[in-house]
């Protein structure tokens, strides 16, 4: 087991207080104790489905092509390939059903701004926060800045 590594400038301290483990190249913030009571169990939806500017033709993923390399034969070319043409555009991901579940998460960290905020059962936002990591899944540390001697911040480096 690592020890905290400190680096002090003035009164401003940075401290290695753990790792955090990644495997779905996301994480999330929240206060520990909504998640006994918010927390919804709802299954992932992966859901990008594309549509052709024109034609209205959608193509899926997962029904379509099993991946974006994969050749579509009616078309001759990969999805990377159809989606560089700009005649293709991404249709908007319907939300999740909860707002404080794991396919909350997942649709805000594949969403466009790649993070969201997370909602209480109310339906206000304030139940967390969900973000992708930069290189995907791994074990990263996690650094604490004191400021004399109280926690001014938290972060996770990437890289």
């Amino acid at each position: 087991m690592k020890t905290a590594t400190r680096k002090k400038t003035k009164t401003i301290t940075e401290v290695v207080i753990g790792h955090v483990g990644v495997d779905s190249g996301q994480l999330m913030i929240c206060d520990p104790c909504y998640i006994d009571s918010e927390w919804e169990h709802e299954e992932f939806e992966d859901f990008r489905v594309h549509e052709h500017k024109v034609t209205k033709e959608r193509l899926t993923f997962g029904k379509d092509f099993g991946n974006y390399e994969e050749v579509i034969h009616k078309y001759g070319k990969n999805m990377n390939q159809l989606l560089e043409t700009d005649e293709w555009i991404d249709v908007e991901r319907p939300a999740s059903k909860y707002g404080f579940s794991y396919n909350a998460c997942a649709k805000a960290t594949l969403s466009e701004q790649g993070h969201g905020e997370l909602r209480f059962r109310l339906g206000h936002a304030g139940a967390g926060l969900a973000f992708g990591t930069a290189y995907g899944d791994g074990v990263y540390p996690v650094i604490a800045t004191y400021k004399k001697g109280v926690i001014k911040s938290v972060r996770v480096e990437f890289f």
